[in-house]
């Protein structure tokens, strides 16, 4: 739970970073970057309750990246006047799997990405 908080707090902050810095990436309101960055949040947790463990965790990394540039891609398409090309996906992806890159690696050495056995 832990995790979902701290990516509900992060994945907004960078999509409004990079919205700010990067001249490929531009939103008409400060609420498109945030509403993306919870839910490039929420899909991340859920990618990681279904992949992360200590042997996928490049696996995880690269699906990460993949998944956030699409996401990023076209969700932006569904605000009006938002403005992101796949390169300033890329490099805002690339932003986001370099924090989850530290996130993973936090989760899998404190024992968090752990799956239970089902029965």
């Amino acid at each position: 739970m832990l995790n979902l908080i701290m990516k509900l707090i992060i994945c907004p902050i960078i999509v409004l970073i990079a919205a700010n810095f990067l001249t490929n990436v531009n939103f008409s309101y400060v609420y498109q970057p945030i509403i993306i960055g919870f839910t490039l949040a929420i899909i991340g947790y859920m990618m990681e309750i279904a992949i992360l463990n200590k042997g996928t965790f490049w696996i995880s990394n690269t699906v990460d990246f993949v998944i956030s540039a699409l996401t990023i891609y076209f969700v932006s398409y569904f605000f009006v006047g938002a403005d992101v090309t796949v390169g300033g996906a890329l490099l805002t992806a690339a932003l986001l799997t370099v924090v989850e890159f530290f996130v993973h690696l936090w989760l899998i050495r404190s024992g968090r990405a752990r799956k239970e056995p089902t029965i």
